[in-house]
């Protein structure tokens, strides 16, 4: 009899989880005017958003559910990848319902069922505004300033800029205290608050050891993280020194673990390495990504997959060899005429290293600008070490008689070289410059600025 209830005992509490589990969340929408089709719903997380969940809407009306509980965090509906509005879910217990109007889904948002939810499509509503009104007047200054508009145009959009950026700090700030001490909502918004706060020791108003707190939108947790990126990396490419041991401080503030670890450490190198990104950063802060993967990358971190660490290791050892500030790699291959020729022994006060091939067209356009300021660079003491990357030699050979190519031209006919490697020859063309003690200076710049280049060297030392 005792085994008996103890069985109809687990029963029930079995099957209490399940509806308990099977109810973890429950958003209802109301959209009106939104014609039949599926919605999606996604959440804030890091550097990225997550597609969780997909629901039809029929007749303006959708639910989404599902078993398992969801992070307290900000998340948003889109359709067909346009987003219609954001909400904060704080995994309550009562369904929560959003209604709106496809007309304007984000102003017209109501929110019913949590009154932290409802606080904070309020408040973001406000912080919408100060971003629409602040990027209308930026895109005016700019234009103004384009077309040399006059000081006292300039001047009141600028004092219009900064009466808004003063009232969303103001608001921010109040925002933030208003909440309870450290509630989500609390944290959010002081992250907002820092991220524009010019003079905010940043870091300190992010408790990374919360990982709710990467589940914010772009105003809050990455917005603070890109405004420290860029004040205490970027624009310390001068001095890659500070550039490294400021990307150094704001890995440390976060758990091997942990979440925020692995998003902060993949997005500092992926920010500052150049290769095949959308972005291009100060190629100078390469030394920033590589300095990184060298010290947490060696092995394969928890958290990536090997497709892509295999990727980032490529990229990691076809840049490693040929940052900005290193000594270049020495070269010795033949030329036309079977003679080898050294990197370097090159007695020059510039070298201009060329990797190229006589069939690329950006190839030979480029060949063709340092040809055109060939006598000038020689003349200022710089030599040109020409590699050529392929294999149709007679053709290179051809190439070179024809224009009068005069300065050292070299291949790799017997497959020897480790150029590729130690210069990152993955495309062609690409362009070296170093000095006479075969520091690299610069990279991958405008051939058609070579002197403006070394110019631009001379006067910086």
């Amino acid at each position: 009899m005792r085994k008996t209830i103890i069985r109809i005992l687990l029963t029930i509490i079995t099957l209490q989880a399940f509806v308990v589990s099977a109810k973890a969340y429950s958003i209802k929408l109301e959209i009106l005017n939104l014609p039949d089709q599926y919605v999606y719903l996604a959440q804030y997380h890091g550097f990225q958003s997550l597609t969780l969940d997909s629901a039809k809407c029929k007749n303006g009306i959708a639910e989404f559910k599902g078993k398992n509980t969801l992070p307290q965090g900000i998340y948003y509906i889109f359709i067909k990848e346009k987003k219609l509005f954001d909400f904060h879910f704080a995994n309550n217990k009562k369904t929560l319902t959003l209604s709106t109007d496809i007309d304007d889904p984000a102003y017209h948002l109501k929110v019913n069922g949590n009154e932290a939810s409802e606080s904070f499509n309020e408040a973001h509503k406000t912080i919408l505004r100060y971003w629409t009104q602040r990027d209308e007047r930026t895109e005016l200054l700019s234009v103004i300033n384009l077309w040399k508009g006059n000081n006292v145009d300039t001047l009141k959009v600028q004092n219009e800029i900064d009466s808004l950026d003063k009232f969303y700090l103001e608001f921010l700030q109040r925002e933030w205290k208003k909440q309870k001490k450290n509630d989500f909502l609390s944290e959010l918004y002081k992250m907002a608050y820092a991220a524009q706060c010019p003079d905010c020791d940043q870091l300190s108003y992010i408790d990374f050891s919360n990982p709710e707190l990467l589940n914010t939108p772009e105003y809050s947790f990455r917005k603070l993280i890109e405004s420290y990126c860029w004040k205490n990396i970027s624009s310390f490419a001068d001095n890659i020194t500070t550039a490294i041991a400021n990307a150094e401080h704001l890995v440390q503030f976060t758990d091997p673990k942990s979440e925020s670890r692995k998003y902060i450490l993949n997005k500092l190198v992926l920010s500052y390495t150049t290769i095949n990104r959308g972005y291009h950063p100060d190629i100078r802060l390469e030394a920033v990504a590589c300095y990184l993967f060298d010290k947490y990358y060696k092995d394969k971190p928890w958290w990536m997959s090997d497709y892509d660490y295999t990727v980032m290791k490529w990229e990691y050892d076809i840049t490693k060899y040929n940052v900005i500030g290193m000594q270049g790699k020495n070269i010795v291959l033949p030329d036309q005429n079977g003679i080898d020729h050294s990197l370097y022994g090159l007695k020059s006060k510039y070298k201009i290293l060329v990797f190229w091939d006589s069939e690329c067209e950006v190839c030979i356009e480029k060949v063709g600008h340092i040809q055109a300021d060939y006598p000038t660079l020689k003349a200022i003491g710089a030599e040109v070490f020409a590699v050529y990357t392929e294999a149709e030699y007679d053709q290179w050979k051809q190439y070179i008689a024809d224009n009068e190519l005069n300065w050292i031209n070299v291949s790799d006919p017997d497959g020897v070289g480790t150029y590729d490697y130690d210069y990152g020859t993955y495309k062609t063309p690409r362009l070296y410059l170093l000095d006479e003690n075969n520091i690299i200076i610069a990279k991958d710049f405008d051939s058609a600025k070579i002197i403006e280049t070394i110019n631009q060297y001379e006067h910086g030392k």
